[in-house]
């Protein structure tokens, strides 16, 4: 990673843990018979809207971010080749030219320091065709070198002004993920300052209305899922990276933390990125980024244990992964969401992942 990423990476975005629930949730009823609790939901209802609109601006938010930074580290890369190729084509040009002037200095050592020299040192018709067959074996070889400078100035030039197209895009994308960090951060801020004027009842009603919602979205889009993230049987073979697993589980207890990816604090996908990464494993942290980058993506029904487990609601927003510690994807680890912390779970709690990816 750059210097610059490392300058605002992902444990810079400690932002505290006072937040609840999970993004884009639909609306579910419920049915209170104690007052207290109905004006209790009522309070939570009435800043649920709100506290949506604000997890799916930090979703947006954290996608944007680790696009920015995967286009800033690509840039720099490509600053760094850019680099490379002009090295290389001055070191040759260099090279062609001391060529050219050893060989011109050798003429003149000799005597010889023109054409004309050459062909009129000749003093019989052998010495002449031979000095006249060499004169031209010169004059290609120094034209062609002569071309091949030219040609590789060429090339130092546009290496030249992609060097400078890169690292002005380079430029673009730090000054996009700081934006992009800051407006979370004030995001992230309004989201606590809300959720701090509900009291206990009213938080808990909230998260029991988030959860409820998640899953009655979750099952009102799986069977649309994979017109757009369509599974995939390519050969992958099972994970053999158990230990994958136990890294995550190691994390048990953590915080989650948004943008964070350990080795104390975590995102859902930060987990996944973290304990594959221990394995030397390299897993997108952009959960977009994720899906394509496997080597398998399976219904969840087939993940063994190391698979990551996925879900998209397929309009381009993919809200959460884990890792799957048993077959079929019915026990796994996770970041679950803001205000909690890093648990193993059992499949009732979170119903909703679409996908299996398998990671070679």
């Amino acid at each position: 990673m750059t210097d610059f990423a490392r300058g605002i990476d992902r444990r810079t975005f400690i932002f505290g843990a006072a937040a609840l629930g999970a993004a884009t949730l639909l609306r579910p009823t419920f049915a209170f018979a104690d007052p207290t609790s109905a004006d209790k939901f009522a309070e939570a209802d009435s800043v649920r809207a709100r506290i949506n609109e604000m997890q799916e601006q930090l979703t947006i938010a954290g996608e944007n971010y680790y696009k920015a930074l995967d286009e800033h580290e690509a840039a720099v890369q490509a600053v760094a080749d850019a680099q490379a190729r002009i090295d290389e084509a001055n070191a040759q040009i260099a090279d062609l030219q001391d060529k050219l002037s050893k060989r011109a200095r050798s003429m003149y050592r000799n005597g010889q320091s023109t054409a004309l020299d050459i062909i009129l040192g000749a003093t019989t018709f052998e010495e002449f065709a031979t000095n006249w067959d060499l004169l031209n074996d010169i004059n290609d070889n120094d034209a062609a070198m002569v071309q091949q400078t030219k040609d590789l100035r060429a090339e130092v030039e546009a290496a030249k002004l992609e060097l400078e197209e890169q690292e002005r895009i380079a430029a673009e994308k730090t000054e996009e993920a700081a934006r992009i960090k800051a407006d979370a951060e004030l995001t992230i801020t309004e989201l606590e300052t809300t959720l701090q004027q509900l009291d206990a009842e009213a938080q808990a009603l909230l998260v029991q209305e988030q959860e409820a919602a998640r899953a009655a979205e979750a099952a009102a889009v799986a069977a649309q899922v994979t017109r757009t993230y369509a599974y995939s049987t390519a050969t992958a073979s099972i994970p053999s990276q158990g230990s994958v697993v136990d890294y995550a589980l190691s994390r048990i207890g953590c915080p989650y933390v948004w943008g964070a990816a350990g080795p104390d604090e975590f995102d859902c996908s930060g987990l996944v990125t973290w304990a594959y990464a221990q394995v030397g494993i390299s897993v997108p942290h952009q959960t977009e980024s994720m899906y394509y980058a496997a080597a398998a993506r399976l219904p969840v029904s087939e993940a063994q244990p190391g698979d990551v487990l996925w879900i998209s609601y397929g309009d381009g927003y993919n809200g959460h992964a884990g890792i799957a510690c048993s077959a079929g994807g019915s026990h796994y680890v996770h970041a679950p969401t803001f205000g909690a912390r890093v648990r193993d779970t059992d499949p009732l709690s979170w119903a909703g992942f679409t996908h299996a990816l398998r990671f070679a």
